[in-house]
């Protein structure tokens, strides 16, 4: 058989319709008008063209294609087969940053139950293509062939917190079989993403919670934030950061926001895992005469671990040491050459 998976038109096939209320494949039916099928978007009677060419498909009793038609089946498709085989294939969860910060996985792919499919159901303003209940909760399906996710839709999505996927199908060029959609909901995820996924915008806020808001300092042409807790460059003593060379390919670069960053190097918070550890400890309690003698030693006075000289602040600006255990010991001296004085922190803040 000919596989003509599109019309003269360029649009896909119809390949399923409306029989009584019901979705029905063309498959399933009798050829021509005795199919007594309806085109799902327009209502129009269809003709179930059976040959042995062409694939089968219906097409409008009065001529021409229906701008919907084939998007409005496969909705009925989808509902149908989830409602057969009682699960699907969801893709793997992830936080996404607006910094180059990789982003961290939640969960991998996997396969869930599906307890009750409904189609194009209107909930608090907002139409889902096919709405899923597994598990007591609502997961909200979008079948993307020409019209994807808006802006509007979207943010009304996250204030719901319902989870979104969509199945982008747009660059499709031909009709979609039923074994073909059956693949891409039950077995595949290549083609699916979460246009919202209320777990990761958890799992974001986390992070946001974890980490400092640091404003960026305009210096001549270069943008610092001060205080950097991993004390990338010093300044007779005190700590700070390029933005471009040392915050855009750090870790602990949350968010990049209007004038400042959002900054989990404090905390030590870089990974999921990180999330789930405690935080290091404070620094032990030490006298400065103490902290002396530990640092003259090569010791850090919190953990005992060895100390390493930051030899690029070494000289008139005064020395500085941080503790061979970062980031899980974050200790740090400093001596100010001009007064003598021997700062301790813990995070330059």
């Amino acid at each position: 058989m000919e596989q003509q998976g599109t019309s003269r038109r360029g649009l896909p096939r119809l390949t399923w319709g409306l029989r009584d209320g019901a979705p029905v494949s063309v498959r399933e039916v009798e050829s021509g008008l005795a199919c007594g099928c309806l085109c799902p978007a327009c209502g129009e009677r269809l003709v179930a063209k059976k040959g042995a060419r062409m694939l089968h498909h219906f097409s409008h009793h009065r001529g021409g294609d229906c701008a919907y038609g084939y998007e409005t089946s496969l909705h009925l498709m989808a509902k149908e087969l989830l409602r057969r085989a009682g699960r699907l294939v969801i893709p793997a969860v992830r936080v996404e940053f607006n910094t180059r910060k990789d982003a961290e996985t939640v969960a991998e792919a996997r396969e869930i139950a599906v307890d009750q499919v409904e189609l194009e159901c209107h909930l608090e303003g907002v139409v889902p293509d096919v709405v899923v209940t597994s598990g007591g909760k609502r997961l909200f399906v979008e079948i993307f062939v020409t019209h994807r996710v808006d802006g509007e839709k979207l943010a009304r999505l996250r204030e719901m917190g319902v989870s979104t996927l969509e199945i982008d199908l747009s660059r499709l060029d031909h009709s979609l079989t039923e074994e073909e959609l059956a693949r891409l909901l039950l077995t595949d995820h290549a083609l699916k993403s979460w246009r919202y996924n209320a777990v990761a915008e958890r799992v974001y806020r986390l992070f946001c919670e974890a980490a400092d808001r640091r404003e960026i300092v305009r210096r001549g042409l270069a943008s610092h934030v001060d205080y950097c807790p991993l004390r990338k460059r010093l300044w007779r003593g005190k700590p700070y950061a390029n933005v471009q060379d040392d915050c855009a390919d750090c870790p602990y670069e949350i968010a990049a926001l209007d004038g400042a960053i959002l900054c989990s190097g404090r905390r030590r918070v870089a990974h999921l895992s990180d999330l789930l550890s405690p935080a290091p400890p404070a620094p032990a309690a030490v006298t400065e005469e103490e902290a002396m003698r530990a640092v003259a030693a090569g010791r850090c006075p919190s953990c005992g671990a060895a100390l390493i000289e930051r030899h690029e602040t070494a000289g008139r600006l005064g020395a500085s040491w941080t503790c061979s255990r970062a980031p899980h010991c974050a200790f740090f001296a400093s001596l100010d050459s001009l007064s003598g004085v021997l700062r301790l922190g813990t995070d330059g803040g």
